[in-house]
């Protein structure tokens, strides 16, 4: 299924007036995407939060009206790989669905950015709340959802869903071969500004490296992501275990109670191979300058990637981008033209592609170049506006 034809170049329509809802309060991929949104809804538009946390805060920093309505423990608590202790949530789902129904009065549609969002959404939707579209950010697989939670997402979205909204094409083949139905599919791949990368100059890369004690010529693999087995980090520190000369700088960190996948990326790197090579820096928001501190941006994912946000963040600094060849990721780079594509969990292939990267640096330099080019001329913010805006005008 080709879903590249949707994303159309069109001119912006007024803006509906939509209330965007998120079942999340912490800075993930989704999060930092439907900010960018939120901002340019926000003279018509506002942003429904199911917890109190530091994304209420970046929404009101950027003058977003938002409002939190904190949702029951029992529906926060619901993991998307469980089974039938789903079902406890039941009773939250309903109060919260009513809670959107009131906070929907007066806009045209609903935005669900997540999962949970969209099933309180759809409930809603029921009980007389406006239009809703399901902003689909997950590849809807065995690998991340239980059997339960994807036929209960996909008979909601058949059966509610004025539209499903995907970031890659790979998302939408796979809402689709779960049983969704196609005509309720709509690309819109997401988008970045190159204006914060562009700011950065390299007096702010060379003060960063200078606040880790390495120096110009030190190689850093720098990953980007929560901690989590799925995005891959140990798969990292295994690649750069028999490089000695290279450091890895973790940007990041755990999320959703991972914290035993961290413990064992700690052992991984206090091991006498990696002793004093990896820099843990937590979460940050100086993205941009972090990335133009680094020779290399990795993407380790275990699994497909529904896009692979990072993966663009890294072509706009300009730098080498390593990705792993599954899901969205594929639909970003071009192996050996826009960047580089390994398989997933191959530290080995990995490892090659580091040493490749770092052995011939005009060819790197070119590389990162094409990279930069084609992220900013596919995935600009613009495109994004442009695209979101044509898809909600279909409803």
């Amino acid at each position: 299924m080709n879903l590249a034809s949707n994303a159309v170049q069109i001119p912006s329509p007024t803006r509906r007036r939509v209330l965007f809802v998120d079942h999340a309060a912490v800075m993930g991929g989704a999060e930092l995407s439907l900010l960018d949104l939120a901002i340019a809804y926000r003279d018509t538009s506002r942003v429904l939060l199911f917890d109190q946390g530091p994304f209420r805060e970046r929404l009101e920093g950027a003058n977003v009206p938002v409002q939190v309505i904190a949702a029951p423990s029992s529906l926060l608590s619901v993991k998307a790989s469980g089974g039938l202790s789903a079902l406890k949530a039941i009773p939250g789902l309903g109060w919260m669905a009513r809670r959107i129904v009131e906070q929907s009065r007066g806009v045209d549609l609903i935005h669900a950015n997540s999962q949970k969002a969209f099933v309180a959404a759809a409930l809603a939707r029921w009980m007389g709340a406006p239009p809703v579209v399901w902003h689909l950010r997950d590849i809807l697989t065995a690998s991340h959802f239980s059997a339960m939670n994807r036929r209960l997402a996909i008979a909601l979205a058949n059966a509610q869903a004025s539209q499903v909204m995907v970031n890659s094409q790979a998302t939408g083949e796979a809402f689709v071969a779960a049983g969704g139905r196609p005509g309720l599919v709509h690309l819109v791949y997401n988008g970045l500004s190159a204006q914060p990368f562009d700011a950065v100059g390299e007096e702010q890369a060379i003060a960063l490296r200078q606040e880790l004690g390495l120096g110009a010529d030190v190689p850093i693999i720098g990953s980007f992501s929560r901690l989590s087995y799925w995005k891959g980090q140990h798969v990292l520190l295994e690649a750069v275990r028999s490089l000695p000369e290279v450091h890895v700088l973790l940007v990041g960190k755990s999320l959703f109670g991972e914290d035993e996948y961290v413990a064992q990326l700690q052992d991984l790197a206090a091991s006498p191979e990696l002793a004093g090579r990896v820099h843990w820096i937590g979460f940050r928001t100086d993205i941009p300058a972090l990335m133009k501190a680094c020779s290399i941006v990795a993407h380790t994912s275990t699994e497909p990637e529904p896009f692979g946000r990072v993966i663009v963040e890294g072509q706009l600094a300009q730098r080498p981008v390593i990705a792993t060849a599954a899901g969205g990721a594929v639909e970003l780079v071009e192996d050996g033209v826009t960047g580089r594509l390994v398989p997933p969990k191959d530290a080995i292939a990995l490892r090659q592609a580091i040493h490749e990267i770092l052995e011939h640096p005009q060819q790197t330099a070119d590389l990162a170049q094409r990279g930069y080019d084609h992220a900013k001329a596919t995935f600009s913010l613009e495109s994004l506006l442009t695209n979101f805006d044509h898809a909600l005008s279909l409803i």
